[in-house]
C-alpha cells in the first residue's frame, strides 16, 4: 500500500477534537514527571527516552506531573470496577490478579494506572483506574478468570466506566 502513496506523505493525521479538549494541544519541548519518571515526547508519554536515538538533544526538558499522576494527586478516576461476592479463600488471588493485570498495563502504556484496590464492605473490593478502557478490560479479565457476571455502566458526564462483577 505504501508504494501507491506520494513521495513524502506524511502519516501523521490531526487529532480528534475529542483527544485535543482533553489532552491539549503537543508540548514542543520535553516533559518529565516529577513523580513517575515518564517523559512526554511527540504528542505522547513514554517510559524510556532512550528508546528513542532520533530525539534531538537541542530540546528542552521540563518537569510537570504527567495526566496519570495528576489524577491521582486530584482523587479523580475514569475507571471503577466493583467487585461482589468475594470469599476470603478468593481474595488474594483476585488482588493478585489485579495487581498484575496493572502492571503490565502500566508497561505498555505509562498513563494506565490502578490507582487504589480498597475493600469496601465483607465480600466486596472497589478497584479504581486511571483508563476507562483499562477498567473494562480488567473487569472482563475477573469474569472469565473467576466464571462471574459483569455489567458496565458509561457516565458521559463524569467520562466513568463503572463495572460491576459479581462472582
Amino acid at each position: 500500500m505504501a508504494k501507491f502513496l506520494p513521495k513524502g506523505f506524511s502519516w501523521h493525521f490531526p487529532k480528534s477534537k475529542k483527544e485535543e479538549s482533553e489532552l491539549g494541544k503537543g508540548k514542543k519541548d520535553i516533559l518529565v514527571c516529577k513523580e513517575c519518571q515518564a517523559f512526554y515526547w511527540y504528542k505522547s508519554w513514554h517510559h524510556h527516552l532512550a528508546d528513542y536515538p532520533e530525539l534531538k538533544e537541542s530540546k528542552n526538558i521540563k518537569f510537570a506531573l504527567c495526566p496519570a499522576c495528576q489524577m491521582i494527586k486530584d482523587n479523580r478516576y475514569e475507571g471503577e470496577i466493583i467487585i461482589e461476592n468475594v470469599s476470603e479463600k478468593k481474595k488474594q488471588e483476585l488482588e493478585n490478579l489485579i495487581n498484575n493485570s496493572g502492571e503490565i498495563a502500566f508497561g505498555k502504556d505509562p498513563m494506565d494506572r490502578i490507582i487504589s484496590i480498597e475493600t469496601i464492605a465483607k465480600g466486596m473490593i472497589r478497584v479504581l483506574t486511571t483508563e476507562n478502557q483499562m477498567a473494562q478490560q480488567l473487569a472482563k479479565k475477573i469474569k472469565k478468570t473467576f466464571k462471574g457476571k459483569v455489567s458496565f455502566a458509561l457516565s458521559r458526564r463524569e467520562s466513568i466506566l463503572r463495572a460491576k462483577v459479581v462472582l
